[in-house]
């Protein structure tokens, strides 16, 4: 594969109905849901095809540390939560340098936005290249203006259709979005020693959409990649709405191996079990595309010819 995208993500394990030994807050101070962390890095294919796990990352937080987050800009990164994202960065360096003729993209959402992370990608262009989704409240600068008005001032490159699906009582729409693109230079945050950032943005906003709408799609993607064209800056929005595949992971390994209802007496038997069962949720999110077209399936050869059969039938 030319490209593979490498998308990570965290989804919490919630086990406050049967805690065992072991677990750690998962929520805020005053919810006292507990269990566990689970951070995982999944490649897949331009197509959202999951070819299996680069990395897994699964901890509990210290009840000590809770309502604490006011240190959080006293500590290295290496001390933080937020260390995750650079973990699974480097696991997909390691592969990248298995991969020389595949450009391997590490993807993130809003909480990916660290400037750390941006920093380590830009050290070396043998790197696996970042696509992030900006968080606004970060205020990102490019010179002395706000990332969200900088990129507001550049000239509309052309529009896009998508369409929106339904969620809750939220109804499916088509979607108009407004697409600017520029290579940018980020500030470091205040009292970092990191140089600036240069990458390139992509801001994508709708545009002509109805009172109905209550949350109007506002994307800003800021990528390693090299965008120069309204085609290749849409084609950097389509990566990154791939990222929902690893949502779907979620959901498989929650409701299809139903990993919640797991009842061990400790942490560590938990995270023994949660091993076997990521493997088995990325066997059945391949099965699950089964239904599609199957030539090229990368999962083919781990499905026997008997399984295609009554797949198939």
């Amino acid at each position: 594969h030319p490209v593979i995208l490498a998308v990570q993500d965290t989804t919490t394990l919630n086990y406050t109905a049967h805690p065992p030994e072991g677990v750690g807050p998962i929520n805020t101070s005053k919810d006292k849901a507990v269990g566990l962390l689970l951070h995982e890095t999944m490649a897949f294919t331009l197509e959202g095809t999951p070819l299996g796990l680069l990395n897994v990352q699964c901890w509990a937080r210290d009840p000590k540390e809770v309502g604490k987050r006011y240190r959080r800009k006293e500590l290295p990164i290496e001390q933080k939560e937020s260390f995750k994202w650079l973990i699974s960065y480097r696991a997909v360096a390691e592969a990248q340098k298995l991969c020389s003729d595949t450009m391997l993209v590490s993807v993130g959402d809003r909480e990916a936005d660290v400037y750390e992370l941006f920093s380590e990608a830009l050290q070396d262009p043998r790197n696996p290249r970042l696509l992030v989704r900006a968080e606004r409240t970060r205020q990102r600068k490019v010179q002395q203006e706000g990332l969200w008005q900088w990129m507001g001032g550049e000239p509309v490159a052309g529009t896009v259709r998508v369409s929106v699906p339904g969620r809750g009582l939220r109804p499916a729409r088509t979607a108009r979005l407004e697409v600017r693109y520029a290579q940018v230079e980020l500030r470091a945050p205040k009292d970092s020693p990191l140089p600036p950032a240069s990458v390139w943005a992509v801001y994508a906003r709708e545009v002509g959409y109805s009172t109905k709408v209550k949350e109007p799609i506002d994307w800003m993607l800021l990528t390693t990649v090299k965008t120069e064209s309204f085609e290749q800056a849409c084609e950097r929005l389509t990566w990154y709405s791939r990222r929902w595949g690893i949502e779907v992971y979620h959901r498989t390994m929650k409701s299809g191996c139903r990993i919640l209802d797991r009842r061990l007496d400790d942490a560590d038997s938990l995270e023994a079990c949660l091993a076997i069962d990521l493997v088995v949720a990325w066997r059945i999110y391949c099965l699950t595309l089964v239904g599609r077209e199957r030539p090229e399936m990368p999962c083919d050869q781990f499905l026997s010819e008997e399984e295609w059969r009554v797949l198939s039938a």
